[in-house]
């Protein structure tokens, strides 16, 4: 299994597959954008805590919608041999936390982002700009 790198590394010549951060973060902003999610974000929180590099957050449109996202991420991670540490509330599935170790994705349904406003508590950190 493939460890995620601490911090972001800066793009090097090396000679393992391995992706780097930014290349899973991309994949996870790409999947969740492709699956129809809805105002993809990914915040650096590293300088804020030392337990989480980054917070990806989105919305899906319904608890079936956010599984089925959450379900491609997964997906898209395991091809590089990733597996989330856990993942919560995938059942009820209107806030859907995968612990992938250096970084969380959240997928709520609309509401409950409007409510949790997560992107408010972790406003000290700094939005990761995404293609």
């Amino acid at each position: 299994m493939v460890k995620l790198p601490k911090k972001s590394p800066q793009q090097t010549d090396h000679e393992d597959d391995d992706p780097s951060m930014d290349e899973i973060l991309q994949l996870i902003h790409q999947t969740i954008d492709m699956r129809k999610g809805e105002r993809p974000l990914v915040i650096d929180v590293s300088e804020q805590v030392d337990y989480v590099d980054y917070i990806v957050i989105a919305n899906g449109l319904t608890a079936l919608h956010n599984r089925a996202i959450m379900d491609y991420v997964i997906e898209e991670m395991a091809r590089y041999d990733i597996m989330p540490d856990g993942l919560n509330g995938y059942e009820n599935g209107e806030w859907i936390l995968a612990d992938f170790g250096v970084l969380t994705v959240h997928i709520f349904t609309p509401a409950l982002r409007e409510f949790y406003r997560l992107e408010d508590l972790w406003a000290a950190g700094r939005e990761v700009e995404m293609n």
